[in-house]
């Protein structure tokens, strides 16, 4: 299915010149796609109109992007191991993303830079201040590179919590095809609940990483509220 839209997009970028409102239809298309095949109901709600801003998530699963881009268009900060992966690093190269390699100083500053110029140029990006997937109760420590040059800029940062069913969808380590094989050998649905908060704006002296990291945390506690009173 991937190799099907990726060459469609190939094609039109050919015919018509590579634009980036294409790749994030055709990237949203194919996100929805796999999520109806693995079986996933994706529960979400916003609180934000669109537009520039620094989507700023949670991450538990490498199953988050996958399900969240096919709801968010925006750039998205990648580490740079995605981009050698075959056809889905074509994919993700023609359809809106940063790579970064996560403990080369070089790289981060280049993906600032990068950062940089998608928000100036009026596109959402959208990272994972986390680093990589965190197993704790709520979020993992923040970097605050990303946040920090967005309250620089005025961008709105908008906060976005992915929640799953339980900690068996948290991927921490070993291999990522036994995850998989774990999660979707068994006939299931998957529900996981999704929300895009307010848009927080402040001036520099405001603590922008631990405001937006508590606003997470507090969509994620109401999310298990909520859920606990539905049953």
């Amino acid at each position: 299915m991937l190799c099907w839209y990726l060459a469609r997009l190939l094609v039109l970028n050919s015919l018509r010149g590579k634009d980036i409102g294409r790749g994030f239809r055709f990237r949203r298309k194919f996100c929805r796609a796999a999520v109806s095949i693995l079986d996933i109901k994706y529960r979400h709600s916003t609180s934000y109109a669109g537009g520039v801003c620094l989507y700023v998530s949670n991450h538990r699963s490498l199953l988050d992007p996958l399900i969240q881009l096919g709801h968010l268009d925006a750039f998205i900060v990648s580490k740079a191991e995605v981009g050698s992966y075959p056809v889905l690093g074509r994919g993700a190269k023609e359809t809106g993303i940063i790579l970064v390699h996560r403990h080369d100083q070089t790289s981060r500053r280049y993906a600032l830079e990068a950062i940089e110029e998608k928000l100036m140029s009026g596109y959402p990006v959208l990272i994972y201040p986390e680093g990589t997937t965190f197993g704790g109760e709520f979020t993992g420590e923040f970097r605050r590179g990303a946040i920090d040059l967005a309250g620089r800029l005025s961008v709105p940062i908008v906060p976005v919590m992915i929640e799953y069913p339980d900690d068996t969808y948290y991927w921490i380590d070993g291999s990522f095809l036994g995850y998989f094989i774990n999660l979707f050998s068994r006939s299931r649905t998957h529900t996981v609940i999704g929300k895009v908060g307010s848009p927080m704006q402040y001036g520099l002296r405001e603590p922008l990483v631990e405001d937006t990291r508590t606003a997470i945390n507090l969509m994620m506690l109401e999310t298990r509220t909520e859920n606990l009173s539905d049953r």
